[in-house]
């Protein structure tokens, strides 16, 4: 009985079971006729709509973007956006720049001490006929330098010296004669001596100068020349009566035959007139620069 009633109890429980798995798998495989359709509509209404795309197939442009757009390099932007009138370091004030200093004006001649070399002179020759001696001043002093009774002007020249029948004044002493017609006819037979000459070795050549008004046959143009070089030159010269004898002493001494000199227009030549105090001078009459150096 107890073996039968076991038996039954088996039965029903297997059936029980089979039947639970049956339902199970309809339950899993039964889909509802409008699911798949509902699913893709679903989807389809949750796409969002994409853009034409553009005509042209050319990429578009992309702005620049800075490599680091946290710091962007931008050389217009001040480096004080904030404000720009605060220096970068504001501890630190900016230092005015120095005023510069007035100039300071140049010493005149007189304000110049004695010692000071303010050009150089030369003894001059020329050789053709019995020829011609003279003196020779160039300066190098940026101001005007008084040589007898002419005023030199800054970095200028001068020439002094003796004539008498070949100058249509006359016999005496003149200034830049010989400059001129150096320049306008030429030197033959040329040469020079010459020296640095100092403030006051220019003061005592200026009062030579001033003293001279003559021309005669022994104290001529060579004469001149040499009394007036002697007075501050260690070279002497012998003063001759001929201006070879001039030329061959320079010679002796050094000199050369590379005589320039500066050129000169007629309007600053001129005569002598009177002596020492009474010294002054006249612009030349015309004539007298017609003819060369002799």
């Amino acid at each position: 009985m107890k073996a039968k009633f076991t038996t039954i109890i088996s039965v029903l429980l297997a059936l029980s079971m089979a039947l639970s798995v049956t339902s199970s798998a309809k339950a899993r495989t039964t889909v509802p006729p409008d699911s798949e359709t509902t699913i893709i509509s679903t989807q389809t209404e949750q796409t969002p709509d994409v853009p034409d795309e553009p005509e042209n197939n050319e990429d578009p442009v992309e702005p620049d973007t800075p490599d680091n757009p946290d710091n962007p390099e931008n050389p217009d932007d001040p480096e004080n956006p904030d404000n720009p009138e605060i220096p970068d370091n504001p501890d630190i004030p900016d230092i005015p720049d120095e005023p510069d200093e007035p100039e300071q004006p140049k010493p005149t001649f007189d304000e110049i001490s004695g010692d000071t070399v303010v050009g150089r002179m030369y003894i001059c020759t020329q050789i053709i006929g019995l020829g011609h001696s003279w003196i020779y001043i160039e300066s190098t002093f940026d101001g005007e330098i008084p040589v007898g009774c002419y005023t030199m002007k800054p970095f200028g020249s001068v020439s002094v010296g003796t004539f008498l029948f070949s100058r249509s004044d006359g016999g005496g002493l003149y200034y830049n004669v010989e400059r001129y017609c150096a320049n306008e006819y030429g030197l033959k037979g040329q040469h020079w001596l010459g020296m640095d000459i100092t403030k006051d070795d220019l003061e005592t050549v200026s009062k030579e100068i001033k003293g001279w008004n003559y021309w005669g046959l022994y104290l001529n143009c060579t004469f001149f020349a040499s009394k007036v070089w002697n007075s501050v030159s260690g070279k002497f010269i012998m003063p001759m009566m001929f201006p070879v004898f001039i030329k061959m002493q320079t010679k002796i001494k050094g000199g050369n035959s590379d005589v320039v000199m500066q050129d000169v227009e007629p309007d600053e030549c001129f005569k002598q007139k009177g002596s020492g105090k009474n010294a002054r001078i006249e612009v030349v009459c015309d004539g007298t620069l017609d003819s060369k150096l002799m």
